[in-house]
């Protein structure tokens, strides 16, 4: 094998495990941390909450963050800080049950929705490496007033479906006339119990909550 062609192989495994990869495995990205304290810091961000071990190892809340103009690194809690912006978008530190079987993880989740909305949707993105499905997924997550800092209920958990044109017009209940659509199966504001179109629950929920927040 020819040194040059080594060279490139070398380099393309390199690329492949660093930067941005999904929103819990990030290599040496730049960012700015939201902390509780609602103060913001800059600086690099390494998460490894999904590599290629996670399937078998324990998830924990510490992430290693290197303030801008620092040259070392500081081991910090999730439980510090709301999340991180990363470019235009913001990435929020969730309590989540992902295959609803009572097991939480603390994970990064991107914001879907406006700052300060009534009812917020959250998007994980897995790229495969640490479930066991081998492959890439995305499930959605809401919180509601009145919850925790850190919870989100999963979009398909028994909190919404089945019967969710009941369930969601309880949420709304203070617009009577979001409710009465959504109770009534209306097109574009009902869930079935499964769906095939994966952009099928963010589509709908984004469109209840838009008309939620213009209602309040």
């Amino acid at each position: 094998m020819k040194p040059l062609y080594i060279c490139l192989l070398f380099l393309t495994a390199c690329k492949a495990t660093g930067g941005f990869i999904t929103p819990n495995e990030i290599h040496g990205e730049k960012v700015t941390l939201l902390l509780n304290d609602q103060s913001k810091r800059d600086g690099t961000i390494s998460v490894e909450h999904e590599n290629a071990n996670s399937l078998h190892v324990t998830y924990n809340e510490f992430l290693n963050f290197i303030p801008e103009g620092k040259d070392s690194a500081l081991r910090m809690s999730m439980y510090n800080m709301q999340g991180y912006w990363y470019k235009s978008d913001f990435y929020a530190v969730k309590k989540l049950d992902i295959q609803m079987n009572g097991n939480y993880r603390l994970l990064f989740v991107k914001r879907l929705t406006v700052e300060r909305s009534e009812i917020d949707l959250y998007e994980l993105y897995e790229s495969g490496r640490g479930n066991y499905a081998g492959n890439d997924q995305y499930s959605y997550y809401i919180s509601i007033p009145g919850c925790g800092p850190y919870d989100a209920i999963n979009t398909r958990s028994s909190v919404l479906v089945p019967s969710f044109g009941t369930k969601m017009s309880l949420l709304v209940e203070d617009c009577p006339a979001l409710a009465q659509k959504i109770l009534a199966h209306d097109k574009g504001y009902f869930l079935p119990l499964t769906s095939f179109n994966s952009h099928k629950y963010p589509e709908v929920l984004l469109r209840i909550i838009n008309e939620y927040n213009q209602c309040r």
